[in-house]
């Protein structure tokens, strides 16, 4: 099985943006062009685009919505969308917007009536369960929230119904030092989930450290920061993953 990698843009406030271990007081901001980038990865080999409605996280409809479903509506890849959708109607708007799939975290938490409902009216394949870690605990809530065991809360939601988990450590979010690829499966071996994993990726081993995951339970790996600041090509990074034969095209 080869570790699909997938692209992602975080929005806020209308910006493209990196937070440092989740915290909006420590943001990076991109001077990039949404709909650019999703072309230009699409040329790369990327089929999903991951995109992050941050306002939506804190709590606050702010200026990304429509720069959001623009690029649902016009990215040459499928979208793969998480950040405040924390009801029925939130996710109805995404899909109508033409979303592929949703992560949904804290409505999972707090509205576990509402979520189940979700799983039984969209189906499986178009939710994603967010289990987001800090300290080794769950996290939600735009991670200002923590209690409670993440393998646990993956296996109950598992034995629910869901198909698919997006991982994160938050420590790890945003500093390029690696992501939690142990982590990620124990999440996958809890709840017999394929995961996709998110958080930390800055180089080039630490994709393919990931790769040689993909056989244990890790579908995909996030990518965000170390694409926006050219520390490596998502072409390259594809490149780790298939090797080209000897002799054959480059």
């Amino acid at each position: 099985m080869v570790l699909e990698l997938i692209p992602s843009l975080d929005l806020l406030e209308g910006q493209v943006v990196r937070l440092i271990q989740g915290d909006p007081r420590r943001r990076i901001v991109y001077p990039l062009d949404p709909l650019e980038q999703a072309a230009r990865w699409a040329e790369e080999g990327a089929r999903w685009l991951h995109v992050v409605h941050l306002d939506g996280a804190f709590g606050a409809s702010g200026a990304s919505a429509a720069a959001i479903a623009r690029l649902v509506r016009e990215a040459p890849l499928q979208v793969q969308m998480g950040g405040g959708l924390r009801s029925l109607a939130d996710l109805e708007r995404a899909f109508s917007w033409g979303v592929a799939r949703a992560v949904v975290g804290t409505m999972a938490v707090r509205d576990p009536a509402s979520f189940e409902a979700a799983l039984a009216r969209f189906g499986p394949e178009r939710l994603v369960l967010a289990v987001e870690v800090r300290g080794g605990q769950l996290t939600w809530a735009g991670w200002q929230e923590a209690a409670g065991d993440p393998e646990a809360f993956a296996r109950a939601w598992a034995a629910r119904g869901v198909c698919r988990v997006l991982y994160t450590d938050t420590m790890r979010d945003g500093t390029l030092a690696g992501p939690d690829v142990e982590g990620a499966l124990r999440i996958a071996q809890a709840s017999g989930a394929r995961v996709l994993l998110s958080g930390g990726v800055g180089t080039l081993e630490h994709v393919e450290a990931a790769a040689r995951a993909a056989a244990h339970g890790l579908e995909a790996l996030i990518l965000g920061r170390a694409l926006h600041e050219g520390r490596f090509t998502l072409r390259e990074a594809m490149r780790r993953l298939r090797p080209t034969e000897p002799g054959g095209p480059r």
